[in-house]
């Protein structure tokens, strides 16, 4: 589930019962999307994903720089956390 440009929002739950999806690309860049702790808390309240892919970071000044916010609030949660590098790729 490709995320896009969003916030949490409850209806995230409904998305997660009818596609039941096990990969999540998720914004955590903090000003025109979630920042990694709220993405973080939108993972691991309405869905179970297997792996997450943190998007919209570190790309201009004006964001998030790092994931470290966003991996620290999915640390026990069993979700793999796959980071890009920019230009790479990520075997899923």
């Amino acid at each position: 589930y490709h995320m896009g440009d969003t916030d949490i929002f409850s209806d995230m739950a409904l998305i997660n019962e009818l596609h039941e999806p096990k990969i999540g690309i998720v914004p955590i860049g903090d000003r025109f999307t979630m920042g990694g702790a709220v993405a973080a808390l939108a993972c691991r309240r309405f869905f179970q994903f297997e792996t997450v892919i943190p998007s919209h970071f570190g790309t201009f000044p004006i964001i998030d720089q790092t994931a470290d916010k966003f991996v620290a609030g999915l640390e026990g949660s069993g979700v793999k956390v796959a980071l890009p590098e920019i230009g790479g790729t990520i075997a899923l």
